[in-house]
C-alpha cells in the first residue's frame, strides 16, 4: 500500500511525505517505487532551464526516509496493552551491562517507544482542537489528561525498579534521562498549545478543562524547574538555549529511525569508466591522425606541425562530446544521484535514486497533461502552454525482509519517504506582486492595493507494481511568500 500527502512547512516551504506500506511475499525479495513530482511553473517566476540548473534545484531540495513504527493509542500506552509495551518491559528486564546486544535493543525499544508517544499525545492533542462538539472535546481532554499523567508517572518510577537507570556511569542512564526530558518537553508544550487555541461554545466547559490543564501545567513546571530543564520566557535569548536543547533531545530521539543514506559507489566508478573510455577515444583519434602524417610529411616538418595541433584541437572536443554522450546515457539509467540505504545498525535494506530535470510540453505523459488542463478553464487554458516544467524522479528499492527485520520482533508500520522543497529563489525572483485595484463605492473611488499571486501547480505520479497514483496540488505564492494550499482532484 502507497499513499501521499502535503503541508505547508513556513512561508516558503512544502513538504511531500509519501507513505510506503511493505508487505512479505515469498519469492518477492524487494519492492519497488517511484515518485515523478512535476512542478508547472508560470512565466512570471522567470524560471528556466539556463538560470535554475540540478544544482540549484537540490540545494533547496531536502529529503530524507524515516521508518514508521507501530501506531498506539495513548491509552494503550498507558495500560501496557500493546505487544510492543510487552517487548520494552521484556528488554528492560533482560538488560545486562556487559552485554552489547541486550544494550543496543534497550536503547532501540526505549527510542522507538518516545517516537510512537509523540505521535500518539499529537493525536489526541488534534483531536481535542478540532473536534466539532464541545461534549466530545471534554471527553478526550480529560482522557488525554488522565493516561498522559499515567504514562509518565510509570516513566518516571522506571529507576525505583532498575536500578541501573540511576546509575549515572551507565550507558542506558543518557538515554533515560533524555527520554524523561523529551516527555517533559512534549507535556509542556502540547499543553501550552491546548491552553493558547482551545476554543468552545459553552463556557462552563471551557472553563473547566482550562483549570485542569493550567493544573497539570503547573505541575510539570515544578518538574522542570527542580530537573532544570529550560523554560519558554518573554526574553528571547533565553527562548533561543530552549530551541537549541529541545532540538539537541528531538534529533538524539528521532535519528533512531532515520535510514541512513551512503553514495553508491558503484555508480560512481562506472561513471570514471566511462569518462575514461570517451578520453581513450579521442586519444587514439589523435595518435592515429600522427602517426599517419608523421609518415606522409615526416618529422620536424611545419605541415606535420599544423596538422599535430589540428589532431589534439579535436581530440579535445571529441573527449568532451563522448563526456556528454555518456553522461546523458549514464542519467537516463542512474538519475543524478544513486544512494544505498542502511539501518541503524549498518545492515542495507535498499537503495534509492534521485533525478531532476527541466520537461517539454510535448514529452509529458499524456495522463499528466490532462491533469494539469483539467484545472484550467478555456479562457485561461492558453497561459499553460508557457509554464516551464520541473520533473524531479526517487526511485525506491526496498529489500522487503531485512526493511521488516530492521528492529527485532516490533510490527514496523513501513517507511515515510520525506521530500521538502524551499520556494526561496523563485520567490525573489517575481516583481512587485502588489497591484492597485480601483473600487467604486457610494459614489467614491478609492484605491485598494492586492498582492497579485501566482499558482504553482504540483502534479505527483507515484507508481507502484502495476498501479498509478496521482495527486495534483495548487500553490500560490507571492512576494511575501505561500499564501494559499489547495489539493485537486486529479
Amino acid at each position: 500500500m502507497i499513499s501521499s500527502n502535503i503541508k505547508k512547512i513556513d512561508s516558503t516551504s512544502l513538504e511531500i511525505k509519501v507513505k510506503y506500506r511493505p508487505e512479505q511475499k515469498r519469492f518477492v525479495r524487494f519492492k519497488k517505487y517511484s515518485v515523478e513530482t512535476y512542478f508547472f511553473l508560470p512565466i512570471e517566476t522567470g524560471v528556466n532551464k539556463r538560470n535554475y540548473t540540478r544544482i540549484d534545484f537540490y540545494r533547496e531540495l531536502k529529503g530524507y526516509l524515516k521508518i514508521d513504527p507501530p501506531k498506539l493509542l495513548l491509552s494503550q500506552i498507558a495500560d501496557q496493552s500493546h505487544e510492543f509495551m510487552l517487548l520494552l518491559n521484556q528488554a528492560f528486564n533482560n538488560y545486562v551491562s556487559t552485554d552489547e546486544s541486550k544494550s543496543n535493543l534497550l536503547e532501540d525499544r526505549i527510542k522507538i517507544y518516545l517516537n510512537i508517544l509523540k505521535k500518539a499525545i499529537k493525536r489526541e492533542v488534534r483531536k481535542v482542537l478540532l473536534y466539532p462538539s464541545d461534549v466530545e472535546k471534554q471527553r478526550v481532554s480529560i482522557r488525554l489528561v488522565k493516561n498522559l499523567g499515567t504514562i509518565i508517572d510509570h516513566y518516571r518510577k522506571l529507576p525505583n525498579k532498575y536500578y541501573y537507570l540511576d546509575d549515572a556511569n551507565n550507558k542506558i542512564y543518557n538515554i533515560y534521562k533524555s527520554g524523561d526530558e523529551y516527555i517533559s518537553n512534549l507535556k509542556y508544550r502540547y499543553l501550552l498549545q491546548i491552553i493558547n487555541e482551545l476554543d468552545i461554545e459553552d463556557k462552563n466547559i471551557q472553563q473547566q478543562l482550562i483549570y485542569l490543564f493550567e493544573q497539570n501545567l503547573n505541575k510539570e513546571i515544578e518538574y522542570r524547574i527542580s530537573k532544570k530543564y529550560p523554560l519558554s520566557s518573554g526574553n528571547s535569548k533565553k527562548n533561543q538555549e530552549l530551541i537549541r536543547r529541545w532540538d539537541k533531545v528531538k534529533h538524539f530521539i528521532a535519528d533512531k529511525l532515520i535510514i541512513n543514506t551512503r553514495v553508491d559507489k558503484e555508480s560512481r566508478y562506472i561513471e570514471e569508466l566511462l569518462y575514461s573510455i570517451s578520453a581513450g577515444i579521442a586519444m587514439i583519434f589523435a595518435t592515429a591522425v600522427a602517426f599517419y602524417y608523421n609518415k606522409v610529411f615526416g618529422n620536424f616538418t611545419i605541415r606535420f606541425f599544423f596538422v599535430l595541433v589540428i589532431s589534439y584541437m579535436f581530440k579535445d572536443r571529441i573527449k568532451e562530446w563522448f563526456r556528454s554522450l555518456f553522461s546523458n546515457i549514464l542519467h537516463k539509467q542512474v538519475l543524478d544521484h544513486r544512494f544505498n540505504l542502511y539501518d541503524d545498525n549498518s545492515r542495507k535494506i535498499g537503495s534509492s535514486i534521485d533525478g531532476f530535470s527541466f520537461v517539454p510540453r510535448k514529452n509529458l505523459d499524456i495522463e499528466i497533461l490532462k491533469i494539469r488542463e483539467a484545472s484550467d478553464n478555456d479562457f485561461i487554458s492558453h497561459t499553460s502552454a508557457n509554464e516551464k516544467i520541473m520533473k524531479f524522479t526517487r526511485i525506491n528499492k526496498i529489500k522487503t525482509k531485512s526493511f521488516l527485520k530492521t528492529f527485532k520482533d516490533i510490527s514496523l508500520r513501513g517507511v515515510n519517504d520525506i521530500i521538502r522543497f524551499n520556494f526561496s529563489p523563485i520567490i525573489l525572483r517575481l516583481e512587485d506582486t502588489l497591484t492597485p485595484i480601483y473600487v467604486h463605492k457610494k459614489g467614491k473611488v478609492k484605491i485598494v492595493y492586492t498582492d497579485k499571486q501566482i499558482p504553482i501547480h504540483i502534479i505527483t505520479a507515484i507508481k507502484f507494481d502495476n498501479d498509478i497514483t496521482y495527486q495534483h496540488y495548487k500553490v500560490s505564492i507571492d512576494k511575501h511568500g505561500i499564501q494559499q494550499l489547495n489539493t485537486l482532484s486529479p
